[in-house]
């Protein structure tokens, strides 16, 4: 369970950084620039996880939201629960309610994504290229970016990450993620659906509160 947390609390800290952008001379400073824009981003998401040694994948998919709050799974199939990463905690809540939370601060991973996490929202891009090596290209109307940790501890779990997208008359989407642990297995999450509401509800709200 607790690798699972930090797995997901890996792709969630950089996933967002690349939500939106414009074509044409893009960069992924412009990227976590057009992402300062939006505090809120919400939509629906498949994962399938490959696990080489088994020859076998597992499938999950649910909602996800992407705010200044921190950042929520809430997996809906095949069992329900829900996952929370903020500032300086992580809240896993089971069908029946009952909430576990655990504290970041004394966790060097949970810290190190906590920063991250910040970094994205708020633009500062320094940070993120003190913790990862980031290979930033377009090609046409898609982009990707691989991003590499730098820190030993966290290379120990993840070797990289690929985030990719593409750009719409609309506007530019984030489509995808995938992980490539240390040991070979990859988790891929795919998103749709997203949309930017200026505020949270209520209920939103409050799954990011411990209490």
């Amino acid at each position: 369970m607790k690798k699972r947390i930090i797995n997901l609390m890996l792709i969630l800290s950089v996933a967002a950084a690349s939500s939106v952008f414009a074509a044409g001379g893009v960069t992924f400073d412009t990227v976590c620039a057009q992402l300062a824009q939006h505090p809120n981003t919400t939509g629906d998401f498949t994962q399938v996880k490959k696990i080489s040694a088994a020859n076998r994948s597992l499938k999950s998919s649910g909602t996800f939201i992407f705010s200044l709050e921190g950042i929520m799974w809430k997996t809906e199939k095949p069992f329900p629960s829900t996952l929370v990463v903020g500032m300086t905690s992580v809240i896993q809540t089971t069908p029946d309610g009952k909430k576990n939370v655990i504290d970041a601060s004394s966790n060097q991973i949970f810290t190190s994504i906590s920063t991250t996490l910040s970094s994205i929202f708020s633009g500062d891009t320094e940070k993120l290229y003190s913790n990862f090596n980031v290979d930033f290209s377009v090609a046409g109307s898609e982009w990707t970016a691989v991003l590499t940790p730098k820190d030993k501890t966290i290379t120990a779990v993840m070797k990289s990450l690929t985030l990719g997208g593409k750009s719409t008359v609309s506007g530019t989407e984030f489509d995808s993620i995938v992980m490539t642990e240390s040991g070979g297995d990859t988790i891929t999450y795919t998103f749709f659906n997203q949309q930017y509401p200026k505020e949270l509800s209520n209920d939103e709200k409050a799954g990011f509160t411990a209490k």
